[in-house]
């Protein structure tokens, strides 16, 4: 018999999927070893086989999904696209579109303000003729910690970009598919809800559409930041919910049960399409569905039997459903749910957070102290006004309507305190990400602590010291480095000391801006938001002891306001002269809890354990190429030395007066051939040379001239638009150290400082 067993052929059906996809190999293989080891000591034959049989179907399966990726097009001269897919912001229009054999995310700039007026008002799926300027395989993130937005669309099936020329010839689609048909109904609902108040408009949106492209960010930003994310954004929980009101009504109302039984058998796929085909929707359908037809056949089955075969089917209807972080989160809360034993609401809650934080942890570095408080206040609010207005409100949208405002001040009264809170960093840890294995061991002794009469108990104590151990070695590494971050077309630099960690940034990157109209003017996240801070996060790093300043171009300091906004800095430092800059004076004026220091030639500190050797500015600094900070900085005996964008003129005059050598540098002026001039390269020597510059950059750095400099002088070199990040490590008690990239992984790995990339 393999009654209630059926929760292990499922976690191997999934284990199984995650190692095709190369996720974690070693750590997944290992729990996959452990699974088939309790299995064997049940011995139950059946069972084992059966393991064996939905993991090499899983296998095969999986492969299949990713050898049956569809090529590139050479050309695409006709699309589809949902007005529900098109995000319009300033002059960039981007969505999801369709042709009849695969999906695309396209992108259009929109020449002027009557067709940007066009698209975003549409509310119909169109047929449009296009003219391609190219099609590109999506970019893939290029630093540690980074969102990748590649792998997010090929969990979507999404694997191709095209970037759209010109719209020839847009007309509304007539010949609707089932699909197509629910997309115009879900379009329909979302023109309904417009007329509502902001935040019940919101509600209706992401609560009974999964619609999320015009809600608060900032209300998403603060939900998140408390841990109630999980609240107000559709998923099986509110499926659950609404399954459990239809069947009162339909019960006040009389209906027998077999008519619902039968309706839910073809309303909730509908439902899943309609709201997005998003995991955790489908997760509770299927485990709607599965017991509907198991009570019509008159099988009984546990619960863990009903969610085995569910996580079965998900995993057929979408192999990719557990790779991402809400799906991982949906399956994994609704199992420990299996298992909780009963106690009062606030022990419940305590023992789901529990839970959930070592994946939260793994995925966003962090978490707030308010998360018990946030959720045994909101649940009760969410589940009691929230939710029944919502659905009253979507009913009933224009005949209520002063009634609806009077909830809409409500709600923005209690979104107000959410941003208060969520504002504030004292009620915020950063942890760092945790290891694999220890999110698998912290789990599974959460399961334990869930299961467990009382919740202070030995398994409490065992899962509080792990994860302490794990935040501890995070904040005080046994390494320390120094990371070329791929900003783009820009600079930023990151150094951190081990053990007693400090942490330092050679300038923060920017993106140049040219003059635009209002109605072209774009939303979005600069270079800081996207890599530098969530990879600070990752390392659990939670504040930049000292940020220093190269000189006064917007590819080197252009994300310093929104660094100083986002993250923690206790100091900045330039060259002098710098303070003039109408920008830094400014910065300076706006931040008096920020200490400033100005340095010029011959000025040298320790800090951090490295010795830091100002080379240049040697007099006042306007913030020109010419003036850029130069920085040597020896770090457990290797010279490094960061030049900005420092030209062959001054470097010229550096030779003139200063004799050094070098072992790593970071080349000037990302590879251009103004800089990095032969007899300055010659005279440093440097051992290895690493270039910051953006992929095919209208520069096009870096210039061959400054590549037949290093080569000729026998130079290896490294480009971060090549490999991503590039990272040095070095560790306090040994001369070793090593180089590794983000995109091609371990290049160098010696004693010494090896002359050849592997």
């Amino acid at each position: 018999m393999i009654k209630d067993l059926l929760i292990f052929p499922a976690l191997i059906g999934c284990l199984a999927v995650a190692l095709v996809f190369n996720t974690h190999e070693y750590a997944l293989l290992l729990l996959m070893i452990l699974i088939f080891i309790r299995i064997i000591l049940l011995k139950n034959v059946k069972l084992l086989l059966l393991a064996l049989i939905v993991g090499g179907f899983m296998t095969g399966y999986a492969q299949f999904q990713l050898h049956s990726i569809p090529r590139i097009p050479d050309n695409v001269t006709k699309l589809y696209i949902a007005s529900d897919d098109i995000k319009v912001s300033g002059d960039l229009l981007s969505s999801i579109a369709s042709d009849d054999k695969q999906k695309f995310k396209v992108y259009y700039r929109i020449p002027d303000e009557r067709e940007k007026r066009f698209w975003t008002n549409l509310n119909n799926v169109v047929e449009v003729r296009i003219k391609t300027k190219n099609i590109e395989t999506i970019k893939e993130a290029r630093n540690p910690g980074e969102f990748d937005y590649a792998k997010y669309l090929q969990h979507r099936k999404i694997y191709y970009g095209i970037t759209i020329d010109k719209f020839e010839q847009t007309n509304i689609k007539t010949n609707l598919s089932i699909k197509d048909k629910i997309n115009v109904l879900r379009i329909h609902l979302i023109q309904k809800f417009n007329k509502l108040p902001k935040w019940l408009k919101i509600h209706a949106h992401s609560l009974l559409l999964g619609y999320n492209d015009n809600a608060d960010e900032n209300l998403f930003s603060n939900l998140s930041t408390l841990g109630i994310i999980h609240l107000f954004s559709l998923s099986g929980l509110h499926v659950l919910i609404f399954l459990s009101i239809f069947r009162k009504i339909c019960s006040f109302l009389r209906i027998t049960r077999e008519f619902v039984d039968l309706s839910m058998l073809f309303m909730l796929p509908l439902y899943g399409i309609l709201v997005g085909s998003k995991p955790g929707i489908w997760r509770a359908i299927i485990l709607a569905i599965v017991g509907i037809i198991l009570q019509k056949m008159n099988i009984t089955c546990s619960k863990t039997d009903i969610f085995g075969l569910t996580i079965f089917f998900c995993l057929l209807l979408n192999p990719y459903s557990l790779m991402d972080m809400g799906g991982q989160l949906s399956f994994l809360l609704s199992f420990s749910l299996l298992f909780i034993n009963s106690g009062n609401v606030i022990v419940q809650t305590l023992k789901i957070n529990l839970v959930s934080l070592p994946l939260i942890l793994f995925k966003t570095y962090q978490f707030s102290w308010l998360i018990l408080l946030a959720n045994l206040v909101f649940v009760p609010i969410f589940e009691y006004i929230i939710l029944p207005v919502t659905l009253i409100s979507a009913i009933f949208v224009e005949s209520g309507m002063l009634f609806w405002n009077l909830f809409n001040n409500l709600f923005d009264r209690i979104y107000s305190m959410i941003a208060l809170f969520s504002s504030n960093d004292t009620y915020s840890l950063i942890t760092g990400t945790l290891p694999v294995a220890i999110v698998f061991i912290l789990t599974f002794v959460a399961l334990f602590i869930i299961e467990s009469k009382f919740l202070i108990n030995r398994y409490l104590v065992s899962y509080l010291i792990i994860l302490c151990f794990a935040i501890f070695l995070n904040k005080h590494p046994i390494s320390g480095q120094v990371s070329i971050i791929d900003v783009g077309q820009g600079d930023s630099i990151l150094i951190t000391t081990p053990l007693n960690r400090k942490t330092y940034l050679v300038d923060t990157g920017g993106k140049l801006d040219f003059p635009k109209k209002e109605w072209q003017k774009r939303k979005q996240l600069n270079q800081v938001e996207v890599s530098t801070i969530p990879y600070l996060k990752q390392h659990g790093i939670s504040k930049i002891d000292k940020v220093f300043l190269s000189h006064k171009d917007v590819d080197h300091i252009g994300n310093l306001e929104t660094l100083i906004k986002k993250f923690p800095v206790d100091e900045i430092d330039f060259g002098t002269g710098l303070e003039e800059n109408f920008r830094i004076y400014q910065i300076i004026k706006d931040n008096p809890k920020i200490k400033f220091n100005k340095f010029h030639t011959g000025d040298r500190f320790r800090d951090g354990n490295i010795d830091w050797n100002i080379i240049w500015p040697k007099d006042k600094s306007i913030g020109e190429n010419g003036d850029s900070l130069t920085i040597l900085a020896n770090i457990q005996g290797n010279n490094w030395l960061f030049t900005g964008d420092l030209d062959i003129e001054g470097e010229k005059k550096i030779l003139a007066s200063q004799k050094f050598d070098v072992d790593y540098l970071k080349v000037g002026h990302h590879g251009s051939k103004t800089s990095s001039g032969y007899d300055f390269i010659k005279s440093i020597s440097p051992k290895m040379a690493l270039i910051s510059a953006g992929v095919n950059n209208r520069y096009g750095h870096p210039n061959k001239e400054t590549i037949e400099t290093l080569d000729k002088l026998h130079v290896p070199h490294m480009n971060t638009a090549e490999y991503g990040m590039i990272t040095w490590y070095y560790y306090p008690f040994s001369n070793k150290n090593k180089i590794t990239t983000f995109l091609k992984g371990e290049v160098v790995e010696d004693s010494r400082i090896n002359t050849k990339a592997k």
